[in-house]
């Protein structure tokens, strides 16, 4: 059969799904279709079985690898062990790329981290493996131009990782700018006592492991470990989900961050000693405050609720997502765009998958057989993120025995959602440990980009919130995670849907190309957004964060570009820093490429 009857099968498929969903979709629950070979996605998963010599699922990716603006996708697990590379084309039609991509065979993957370690701008990929070495990638597109991946283990100092390998994070838990790598170990597995491990990035490229000089050096059979700020004081604190609880025994662990230092929050009510395997975060009972959800064995999954960020209670009872399997990937989001948060956990058989969705507050109502995603398979590992850019979450999930499965996502018509990249300072280009808080008709949503959860599995670092019937979120507010004694804020009011809205600091404002200066091409740009629609491209000139461009924004941008000594203001010390840049480019004001008398003309105009 020819590629372009292929492709108009395909096509047909697609919409025919698709009519489908959105009729059901407009009787008010979502309706997930899995579209995997439909959108390009053939990857047939044979590892990573439960118990013996399996690993309890491989791991699973989805996001923005190339730096296009949407999400890729990474598959493990394989027979024969080849992690597999699939770009999306920004339609959600996904062409592999693994013969080209310099990814690796490699046998039992048991953890998928993604993450710009090297501040280059691009995300680096870490896996560990099940009594095998882990193995580091670094992505290589910032430099040669093309997604392309290269073994950076020991360069970076990450060889002799082979212990039972889990679910790994990355954060910057120091406050120095760079992200660091917590890596999951289920100790105990095989005889083998290799501890969980804390990597601090130094810097240059490198990391070095400070567990046990922390006290983080867990020796309980770890399955996941985050890197995630509870507490919301812009640090990330520790959690790790432990299999084999017993009181007294081994619990999971709750690990408070206070400025470098963890202390292990025994009191918390976080500690619980069950068999704890993937773990996930959100503000289910949506009070302002994270809390955690545990999976377990069919005795009962935990919602260990926060009433205040420092303490919890288990409410899986009275919030109805007990359930009764054995659970491993879970994840809280908005799977209807209705601006409560929803909760799907994957299962073994013979018990669904599960999602529940919030109809109102506790209890939760078990809809997955509504919403077409409710299957017996043996499910473990769990990603999201909206592939197709229509505004609602997707899931990618990986069960034993079956190819990938890709679940488009149909919610309710009328309903909206707000979609926004966070962008980072320095070495964090991705603005991991941001908080986002999401304001719409008098109800907040919590968001945090997150860089390793969901059980072995990394989802798209796009915030995604809905917004119901609104077209516009009323405020929001980002504040990027602290570095040194210094934590950014930035506050946006009526920030639409419908598109990807990038966030800037405050030191990105007006520069477009990110190169450090605003310079006349980014004016010129800034003149093309005055009193125009606002966009994505022209987030980037909007100084005063009300989500559109005027000529106040215009001013405030024209000042970044004449202010060379960046104090805030026009004087005598911009014109020594004009001079002494003469016949140069350095600060040229005109854009005729160099400095002279009409750029010194157009500072004292100005002054």
């Amino acid at each position: 059969m020819s590629t372009s009857v292929l492709r108009a099968c395909s096509s047909a498929l697609l919409l025919t799904m698709a009519t489908a969903s959105v009729a059901s979709a407009a009787g008010g629950v979502p309706v997930f279709t899995d579209e995997s070979l439909a959108r390009g996605v053939s990857y047939m998963v044979l590892d990573g079985s439960f118990g013996g010599t399996g690993q309890y699922g491989c791991g699973v990716a989805l996001v923005d690898l190339d730096g296009d603006g949407d999400d890729d996708i990474l598959g493990t697990g394989a027979a024969g062990g080849q992690v597999a590379l699939f770009e999306n084309d920004g339609a959600g039609h996904f062409t592999d790329r693994t013969a080209t991509s310099g990814l690796a065979a490699l046998a039992k993957v048991s953890g998928v981290v993604a993450g710009d370690y090297d501040g280059d701008g691009d995300l680096d990929v870490f896996l560990t493996r099940w009594l095998q070495p882990a193995v580091l990638y670094r992505n290589l597109r910032a430099n040669i131009g093309e997604l392309r991946f290269e073994n950076a283990t020991a360069v970076a100092g990450l060889g002799g990782i082979s212990g039972p390998g889990s679910g790994c994070s990355f954060g910057d838990y120091d406050a120095d700018g760079d992200l660091d790598l917590a890596v999951g170990m289920r100790t105990g597995t095989g005889s083998n006592q290799m501890r969980n491990r804390l990597y601090r990035n130094n810097g240059d490229g490198t990391f070095t492991n400070v567990a046990a000089a922390l006290g983080v050096d867990d020796a309980f059979a770890t399955f996941q470990c985050l890197l995630q700020d509870l507490d919301r004081d812009g640090d990330c604190d520790l959690y790790c989900s432990n299999d084999k609880g017993l009181p007294g025994i081994a619990w999971n662990r709750l690990f408070r961050n206070h400025r470098g230092l963890f202390t292990e929050d025994i009191d918390s009510g976080a500690c619980i000693p069950i068999d704890s395997m993937g773990v996930c975060t959100g503000d289910l009972d949506m009070n302002g405050h994270v809390d955690i959800y545990c999976t377990n064995l069919p005795t009962g999954h935990a919602l260990l609720a926060s009433d205040d960020s420092l303490n919890y209670e288990r409410r899986d009872g009275e919030a109805g997502v007990r359930g009764s399997a054995t659970g491993w990937g879970a994840l809280i989001f908005d799977a209807d765009n209705d601006a409560d948060q929803d909760l799907f956990a994957c299962s073994m058989m013979p018990a669904p998958d599960y999602l529940w969705l919030n109809e109102g507050g506790f209890p939760l109502v078990e809809r997955q057989a509504d919403c077409g995603i409710g299957d017996a398979e043996d499910s473990y590992c769990l990603a999201a993120g909206d592939i197709d850019d229509d505004g609602d979450i997707d899931l990618l999930m990986q069960s034993r025995a079956a190819n990938l499965r890709l679940f488009a996502n149909a919610s309710p018509a009328r309903n909206r959602a707000l979609r926004l990249r966070v962008v980072g300072e320095g070495m964090n280009t991705h603005a991991v440990g941001a908080l986002v808080d999401i304001e719409v008709r008098g109800v907040t949503a919590l968001r945090e980009v997150i860089a390793g959860s969901c059980y072995k599995s990394q989802s798209s670092l796009v915030v995604h919130a809905g917004l119901g019937a609104a077209d516009a979120a009323d405020l929001v507010t980002v504040r990027w995670p602290r570095v040194g004694a210094v934590r950014e804020e930035r506050m946006l009011r009526n920030v639409p849907s419908g598109f990807v809205v990038p966030v800037y600091p405050d030191a990105r404002l007006g520069d477009r190309a990110g190169d450090g200066r605003v310079d006349p091409a980014d004016l010129a740009a800034c003149d093309a957004c005055v009193d125009a629609a606002f966009t994505a491209a022209c987030a980037v000139f909007d100084v005063d964060g009300d989500c559109s461009v005027g000529s106040g924004d215009r001013a405030a941008v024209e000042l970044r570009l004449l202010d060379l000594n960046r104090d805030g203001a026009l004087g005598p010390q911009d014109i020594a820093v004009l001079l002494g840049s003469w016949a140069r480019p350095d600060h040229d004001l005109t854009g005729d490429g160099t400095v002279g008398p009409q750029d010194v003309a157009r500072l004292l105009s100005a002054w």
